[in-house]
């Protein structure tokens, strides 16, 4: 086997904002590296999972090992959230597979066990091919090694596809899914032929100037914002305040993107949370009027290229049972909401089309 120079590790990784040498290896993140400090333990560690992050190039090895520093997330059980990486070959699903090794955190985000961990590759198929390879969406990795065969040629992969960036909660991240590719935004990306930068942080979509500054200055031929749901805990936002906070967001973006499309994603229905409002904060119905609102004003005002898509028009109580735990979708729900919303948006576009809603087949 022949290792890959670890300063070209950087080339190789797509779906990223920033990167971080640290002891063990070279780390993803979905922030700004020089930002990270500024954020709170929580927002760093759901920024720092890997959901859309990919290794791409093109080998004809046919066999791969990749060495990493890996740390799953858990709810209440390491076997919940299962760590595993997706495949693709010359743009198709190949393979899943897990590594061996590597630690796990739960809610205390206390580090239990090696981080250490192996994942082996074999028998691709031979010759020349294009290979996408999707780390976990809700582990902390950093590359140690990428080995090939000796005497195989390699070179990086770019996706040179037009952009689409999503920020968002949990539902955007990818929680309590296998793999990155189930996610809402990786199977919008592909229905469209986009490449994607899911920037969805569990838990941490707090509608913040920080998180509108990396929106921002990002490429992008699409923006998709999930907002509401991560503010609904605790009333973390009163009603004056969170519709100002959905303006500075918007206009923070608009500076980098003054013409770029932009869907504001309502939340989903989430029966427990319709009517109720935590901590005098609001419920998730009237945030959506809210939305509604800051939508409105804005095409009033001239910006043609923003559009709300409702979120019960997406999954709403009829879909309750594509909801396992009432607030996060199951896969096939995240199969709906990615389809539909593709749909609602339609291709890179001056404007968002139409909506409709789509299931999977």
């Amino acid at each position: 086997m022949h290792e890959i120079d670890r300063r070209h590790i950087a080339a190789l990784l797509t779906g990223h904002v920033g990167l971080i040498e640290t002891p063990e290896g070279v780390q993803p993140l979905r922030m700004p590296a020089g930002d990270a400090h500024l954020h709170d333990q929580f927002s760093q560690f759901a920024a720092g999972m890997s959901s859309g992050v990919r290794l791409r190039m093109i080998t004809d090895s046919i066999h791969l090992r990749l060495s990493v520093a890996q740390r799953q997330s858990y709810v209440t059980r390491p076997e919940e959230c299962p760590s595993v990486y997706d495949l693709w070959i010359d743009g198709k699903p190949h393979r899943r597979l897990s590594p061996v090794g590597g630690a796990y955190f739960g809610m205390s985000l206390a580090i239990e066990g090696d981080p250490a961990a192996t994942l082996e590759i074999e028998d691709l198929p031979a010759g020349d091919k294009s290979i996408e390879l999707w780390l976990p969406p809700t582990a902390l990795v950093s590359i140690v090694s990428l080995e090939i065969d000796a005497g195989a040629h390699w070179k990086p992969w770019p996706d040179l596809q037009p952009s689409v960036v999503f920020h968002g909660s949990s539902i955007t991240h990818g929680v309590g899914l296998d793999t990155a590719t189930e996610a809402w935004p990786a199977i919008f990306a592909h229905d469209l032929q986009a490449s994607l930068l899911n920037l969805g942080w569990a838990g941490s979509c707090l509608i913040s100037g920080l998180a509108s500054r990396m929106v921002r200055d990002q490429a992008a031929s699409l923006i998709a914002l999930e907002l509401g749901i991560n503010v609904h805990a605790d009333g973390l936002l009163k009603e004056r305040t969170f519709l100002s906070s959905v303006h500075s967001f918007i206009a923070i973006v608009r500076e980098g993107h003054p013409t770029t499309p932009i869907a504001i994603v309502s939340p989903i229905f989430c029966e427990a949370a319709e009517d109720t409002a935590l901590g005098n904060g609001l419920s998730l119905s009237r945030m959506r009027s809210l939305l509604a609102e800051a939508v409105e004003t804005r095409r009033g005002a001239g910006d043609g290229r923003i559009q709300l898509i409702s979120g019960l028009d997406l999954l709403g109580p009829a879909d309750a049972a594509d909801l396992p735990d009432g607030l996060h979708t199951g896969r096939h729900g995240r199969g709906v909401l990615g389809i539909s919303i593709a749909r609602s948006s339609g291709k890179p576009s001056p404007c968002w089309a139409s909506r409709h809603r789509y299931r999977c087949s």
